[in-house]
């Protein structure tokens, strides 16, 4: 099988692990290991015989994605990383005009560029470049439109960037170019009041600005999808991009909670449902808040919920799914359009109202429903709202 078969054959396909079928539009290369998880659209309009470079387009937004791996032995320059020095030789073979800037990207030297380039008309986009699995080989991103519609393609084209992953262990940390754009400074403490603990814990004084600029990015995305045909997997892919970012930003706070709760939650019957039950009874007390203006996004970045700032329902289910996930626990968010909601559902038995969900091989996998509006227990849904019928999972990598 060639490399070209080898894409072809898994871009457009399932990216739930274990889980079928829910839908992703995902580009993943099966020997560099790297993942993009692109908005919805997209199609292979052109490869190299090598299977090296690719050409994405998309069919209603004018834009395109190149994506080229380079092996970096003959491209490195003197008192160079190799990130900069392939980067430069890629856009100098577009005669771009670019300014590169450098950074580390969770431990590995990276590249990005703003750049402009003529072929049959002028264009303008982003670029990056970030060593693969293989030390070797370095990886090149280059999106971009027409240079007259650049401004209103930017946002789309930053959220194809930000999509990528190195490796499937390493999809839930912040994005390429947001960690660029928010390098982690100085710690920030929280404190927590749960289930009558104080807790202590810290995140970093520009996830909230980092995550909320995640969010507004991903709402503006989203909202082009809003009379597609791919809807609902539009907002899935938004829910998907915003766990990807918030994921790493509270781990700590995720250890120090279970640190603090534990020892209570093992005293009961069932410690996993009992120490769940805190988390829901917790998140159910925070102030509610939604957005004034319909350009504006519901929901509240996740670093900002941990802090005591106003949320809505899919922001307390996202924080109880990454809570509960970071300690192996299989939890899904759902939410549903009809009813202007989202809930939590997690894999733990335990008496109460459940979702299905067909897991690759077939099995029905139980899902225990978790509402963290009203006050209250694991299992206990409204119901007005209790036909499944109506309501859509997203399924989140650990």
């Amino acid at each position: 099988m060639t490399r070209f078969q080898k894409i072809k054959s898994i871009f457009l396909i399932l990216f739930c692990f274990s889980f079928q079928p829910f839908f992703a539009e995902v580009i993943q290369d099966s020997d560099f290991g790297f993942l993009l998880d692109v908005p919805e659209g997209y199609g292979i309009a052109n490869y190299s015989n090598d299977g090296l470079s690719y050409i994405f387009e998309h069919p209603n937004i004018p834009v395109t994605l190149a994506m080229k791996i380079y092996n970096n032995e003959n491209l490195t320059k003197k008192n160079q990383d190799n990130s900069k020095s392939v980067l430069e030789h890629s856009l100098s073979n577009l005669s771009a005009k670019y300014d590169i800037d450098t950074f580390d990207w969770y431990g590995n030297k990276c590249s990005i560029s703003n750049f402009d380039f003529n072929l049959d008309k002028s264009y303008s986009g982003w670029s990056v470049c970030t060593p693969t699995n293989n030390e070797k080989y370095n990886l090149v991103l280059l999106c971009y439109a027409p240079k007259e519609k650049f401004a209103g393609c930017e946002q789309f084209i930053i959220s194809t960037i930000n999509s990528l992953s190195l490796s499937a262990e390493k999809i839930n940390i912040p994005g390429i170019i947001v960690s660029y754009a928010f390098p982690p400074t100085k710690k920030q403490p929280v404190k927590l009041q749960i289930a009558n603990k104080q807790i202590n814990s810290f995140i970093y004084d520009n996830d909230i600005e980092a995550a909320q600029f995640v969010v507004d990015l991903e709402y503006s995305v989203l909202s082009l999808y809003s009379k597609h045909e791919k809807w609902k997997e539009a907002w899935e892919r938004y829910y998907r991009m915003i766990y990807k970012d918030s994921y790493s930003r509270i781990l700590q706070v995720s250890a120090d909670i279970y640190k603090a709760l534990e020892p209570e939650a093992n005293k009961a019957q069932n410690p996993l449902i009992d120490y769940a039950q805190m988390l829901l009874s917790w998140v159910q007390t925070f102030p509610y808040n939604r957005a004034k203006d319909v350009k504006e996004s519901d929901f509240t970045c996740i670093p900002a919920v941990v802090c005591g700032q106003g949320s809505d329902c899919d922001s307390r289910s996202m924080l109880i799914c990454i809570l509960l996930k970071s300690l192996g626990i299989e939890t899904v968010l759902y939410f549903s359009p009809e009813y202007s909601h989202a809930l939590v559902a997690t894999e733990i038995e335990a008496p109460g109202q459940t979702f299905s969900i067909k897991d690759s091989k077939g099995n029905e996998r139980k899902f225990l429903i978790g509402e963290t509006t009203a006050k209250v227990t694991w299992g206990m849904i409204a119901k007005d709202m209790a036909d499944e019928s109506k309501w859509i999972p997203v399924i989140f990598p650990f």
